[in-house]
């Protein structure tokens, strides 16, 4: 949680969970010659501006709430300005409401993938490997019989709206195609699209 910096860039280092860290990396990371991975959340201001309000200055009062509960860290690059402003660490309360927040994230992509490839049958160990692969979430990440009990657990809960929306979708674009080839007429296609929706 201690501030890194080299001559041009800064980071606060925030510890977290394997698959938080891959995600990070995967939708922001923005490495040069001297940070081969190193987070900048500023092409999502609502998560940026979340996790510099998260930001003190001075020493946090160490716990054990952190400690032992996450097995990996990641550099999140912050400004001069933000260091000056706000502080350069993560108080272990803040990094704890943190890391919920990003691994609700993660979950919401998890559920919505997977409940995408649910309408081809697939199984659900089948959606996982196809969610690894797409993702890069290795094993060591986030291993399989949690990503398991979690969908288990809270895919109908989650992933509902996401699912019911990825079906109305595909049932748009079935009834384009249906009628751009002419075998329903675009009187039909809004027939059926009312009838959908």
């Amino acid at each position: 949680m201690a501030k890194h910096s080299n001559k041009y860039r800064m980071a606060v280092w925030v510890p977290c969970k394997g698959y938080v860290k891959r995600w990070l990396l995967a939708n922001y990371n923005s490495p040069d010659d001297n940070w081969a991975e190193l987070v900048n959340l500023s092409p999502n201001r609502e998560l940026a501006e979340d996790f510099r309000r998260r930001l003190i200055r001075g020493e946090a009062r160490r716990d054990n709430s952190v400690r032992g509960r996450y097995t990996t860290q990641v550099a999140i690059e912050i400004s001069m300005d933000t260091f000056n402003r706000y502080g350069w660490m993560l108080s272990p309360t803040e990094t704890l409401h943190f890391n919920s927040r990003l691994e609700r994230d993660v979950k919401q992509v998890l559920h919505t993938y997977c409940a995408m490839l649910s309408v081809t049958g697939l199984t659900i160990a089948d959606r996982i490997k196809r969610f690894r692969k797409a993702t890069g979430i290795t094993e060591n990440d986030w291993d399989t019989d949690s990503i398991r009990k979690e969908l288990q657990r809270n895919a109908k809960i989650n992933g509902e709206d996401d699912f019911e929306q990825i079906c109305k979708k595909m049932e748009q674009k079935c009834w384009a195609v249906l009628s751009k080839s002419g075998h329903i007429t675009e009187q039909g296609k809004e027939l059926y699209e009312r009838d959908q929706f």
